[in-house]
C-alpha cells in the first residue's frame, strides 16, 4: 500500500476496517447465541430432570431461566444480527476485491467504489466508535504500522466495546493517537 496515494489508500484503508469490524460484530452475536442455545439446553434438562423428581421449585426455576434466555435471544436476534454484519462483512470484501490491481484509482473508478462503499454503509447498523477504533488500530498492525504508541486500551473498555458505543473515550483514543 506504500505505492498508493492519499485517497486510493484512505479508501481502500476504510473498506478493511469495516470488514473487521463486521466480522467482529458477526462472531459477537454468533458466540451469544451458542451460549443462548447452550444456555436453553441446559435449562431444559434441568426443568425435565426437576420435574421426573418432583422438584417444583427448581422446575419452576429452570423453566423461568429457559424462558428469559429465549426471550432475550429472541428480542435481541442474535442470530439475524450475525447473519446481517456477516453479509456486511462479505460486501466489504467484494468491494476490497476492486482493488486488487495495486495501482492508484483514477477518478471514475475512485468515484465508483466510494459510491460502492457509501451504499454499503447507508445499510450499516450504529457504528461502535470504540470497537470501530480496535479494528483500525488492527489493519494499522496487519500493514506493520508502529501502533505500540498509540494509547493502550483498557481491558474492561475493550470487553464492553461490543456492547457501548464509548463514542466520548473512542475520540479522546483517536485524538490521543494523532497527536503521537
Amino acid at each position: 500500500m506504500d505505492d498508493l496515494d492519499d485517497r486510493t489508500y484512505d479508501l481502500l484503508f476504510a473498506v478493511r476496517r469495516s470488514v473487521r469490524y463486521h466480522g467482529r460484530r458477526r462472531r459477537f452475536y454468533e458466540i451469544w447465541n451458542t451460549v443462548t442455545v447452550a444456555g436453553a439446553a441446559v435449562g431444559g434438562s434441568s426443568a425435565f430432570a426437576a420435574l421426573m423428581a418432583d422438584s417444583a421449585m427448581i422446575s419452576a426455576a429452570a423453566s423461568a431461566s429457559l424462558a428469559l434466555l429465549g426471550a432475550l435471544d429472541l428480542a435481541v436476534g442474535t442470530a439475524r444480527r450475525a447473519n446481517d454484519h456477516g453479509d456486511l462483512a462479505r460486501r466489504f470484501i467484494v468491494l476490497e476485491q476492486a482493488f486488487a490491481h495495486g495501482r492508484n484509482l483514477d477518478d471514475d473508478e475512485y468515484e465508483t467504489l466510494t459510491r460502492r462503499r457509501l451504499e454499503i454503509e447507508s445499510s450499516e447498523p450504529t457504528v461502535l466508535r470504540l470497537l470501530d477504533v480496535m479494528c483500525n488500530y488492527e489493519v494499522l498492525r496487519s500493514l506493520g504500522n508502529d501502533v505500540e504508541r498509540h494509547p493502550r486500551i483498557p481491558w474492561f473498555r475493550r470487553v464492553l466495546s461490543q456492547w457501548l458505543s464509548q463514542t466520548e473515550y473512542a475520540l479522546r483514543v483517536r485524538e490521543a493517537a494523532s497527536d503521537t
